[in-house]
């Protein structure tokens, strides 16, 4: 398992490097990712850890943790947060929820913007994300993104007004 996340890591920085090149464009910053973890099982704990350091390892994201107590899967694992006073809003934030613990939730939300909104750039870093993240929670759950459900649009718009993201 870990060779087949580092394989994918490797291939997708090199596609992403690829593609830049192949524009012409020089290396944006890096892509801010918080990843707000509901689980509770140490199985999970090192899932989430190894999927942290998988996207660190790439070089291409900037990766913040927050945990979170929500009562559902549905619960806004943000509400009544804030940002912290000069942090820059975050570019994507993926919710490992608490049913990944108990099999009662296999969605795993990657909320951002509209993926026809994005830059190329960040566009193919949704996609690099949600591989990598798939690959960690095989059997437990699946990344879902803009694209294929309501709810990470409905989280985008909620976050975009409290200042955590673009």
């Amino acid at each position: 398992m870990k060779t087949r996340i580092g394989l994918l890591c490797l291939i997708g920085t090199l596609l992403l490097g690829w593609t830049l090149i192949a524009v012409g464009q020089e290396l944006p910053p890096g892509i801010r990712i918080l990843l707000v973890d509901e689980t509770k099982t140490f199985t999970s704990t090192m899932k989430v850890a190894g999927t942290i350091g998988a996207l660190r390892q790439m070089g291409l994201f900037d990766v913040s943790v927050r945990l979170a107590d929500v009562e559902t899967d549905y619960d806004d694992p943000l509400a009544g947060a804030v940002p912290e006073p000069g942090q820059d809003p975050f570019d994507l934030i993926l919710i490992l929820p608490r049913g990944l613990d108990t099999k009662t939730n296999v969605s795993i939300w990657l909320v951002s913007n509209g993926l026809d909104l994005l830059s190329p750039f960040v566009r193919g870093a949704v996609d690099l994300v949600s591989n990598v993240v798939d690959q960690v929670f095989a059997g437990s759950g699946q990344t879902i993104d803009v694209s294929e459900d309501l709810w990470p649009g409905f989280l985008w718009a909620v976050y975009v007004s409290k200042g955590w993201m673009l």
